[in-house]
């Protein structure tokens, strides 16, 4: 069975310091809703790293995800849009299946028509 990972990486927008504490408190209640039910559906967070002082661009965050499917995924990303999360952070995603160093280096061996 294929897994995925997924890497998220994000930082607030001007319009997350903006907003009142109690609203950020609400706020973060309901994303925090969207991530447990991916839980219970499977997806796993494999590691959040603080990464501001190291990255360029000022990234604030970046999260790692084992995804069982590409539809979670996708489920995902469009319940944490209706939660309002993109209006507040801005978000780069990346999405690959699981592999080995063996198997990556053997498929690059492999001729393909470019």
């Amino acid at each position: 069975m294929t897994s995925y990972m997924l890497i998220e990486i994000w930082r607030p927008r001007p319009e997350w310091y903006a907003l009142p504490k109690s609203q950020k408190e609400k706020f973060l209640a309901k994303a925090g809703d969207t991530i447990a039910v991916m839980m219970e559906k499977g997806a796993k967070i494999t590691g959040i790293s603080r990464c501001r002082a190291a990255s360029e661009g000022g990234w604030d965050v970046m999260g790692t995800w084992e995804m069982p499917s590409f539809e979670l995924i996708t489920e995902l990303a469009e319940r944490i849009e209706k939660v309002g999360w993109n209006r507040y952070f801005e978000q780069i995603n990346m999405v690959g299946t699981s592999t080995t160093p063996q198997d990556y280096f053997a498929s690059l061996l492999v001729e393909t028509d470019v």
